[in-house]
């Protein structure tokens, strides 16, 4: 791995000045959180990631390499078509997962307005849950969000695949979901069971009984990236 940095160079032989040299850019922890959830390509990687350019976002990922912490996939013109974690990028699974244990304990609050990102929400559940929770064929949510930043986003599974649109799939609604969107947010990332979200009234499901008793079962047994669990 290499440290040859011209920037945040502390000049000390200290784990923690290393590894603040190797992670301490900004948005570098973040594109690694998003890469261990699998987005390994670089449109999925912009997409998750509001507010960082796609230029800063090259450069990022770039160094990254350089640090050994990713790799390139090239096809056989020798251009990108994705990126993989190498041995040292897995390894840092035990550091997203402590660190995220400490902020958990220690720093994180309630979320501000501005981070009521609802389709960012979404986006990281569609990137976590396991299709075949939904069973076979094709499966669709339409989610209603009110909030800050309030609108309708769909999660469509098929063919094994999960994927979030922003625009209306024009395909038959199997679950409407009506949430506020900080309650949601409790809901997924541990803090609240969706069960009891619904019986406050916080969120509103409807579908036939057999598909809501599946995606109850489904939300409260899905772990999101590096979050507590419920209890």
């Amino acid at each position: 791995m290499r440290y040859d940095r011209i920037i945040q160079n502390y000049g000390q032989y200290c784990p923690i000045a290393k590894a603040a040299e190797v992670l301490g850019d900004r948005w570098t922890l973040l594109i690694l959180r998003d890469m261990h959830t699998g987005a390994l390509h670089f449109n999925e990687l912009h997409r998750g990631l509001p507010g960082i350019s796609r230029s800063v976002l090259t450069q990022r990922l770039r160094q990254l390499e350089r640090d050994d912490l990713i790799e390139r996939l090239l096809d056989e013109r020798n251009k990108t078509t994705g990126y993989a974690l190498t041995a040292a990028g897995n390894d840092l699974a035990f550091v997203l997962s402590a660190l995220t244990d400490w902020v958990n304990r220690w720093v994180m609050e309630d979320p501000t307005p501005a981070e009521l990102d609802p389709r960012l929400l979404l986006l990281w559940f569609s990137r976590v849950v396991d299709p075949a929770s939904f069973g076979e064929g094709r499966f669709v949510a339409e989610f209603q969000m009110s909030g800050p930043m309030p609108g309708r986003s769909w999660i469509v599974v098929d063919k094994g695949e999960v994927s979030l649109c922003l625009d209306d799939p024009c395909l038959e609604i199997d679950l409407w979901v009506e949430a506020d969107t900080a309650a949601l947010y409790q809901v997924f990332m541990g803090r609240q069971l969706l069960k009891s979200a619904v019986a406050q009234d916080l969120v509103n499901i409807n579908g036939t009984p057999g598909v809501i008793r599946a995606f109850l079962q489904t939300v409260d047994q899905t772990k999101m990236p590096y979050m507590i669990e419920a209890s």
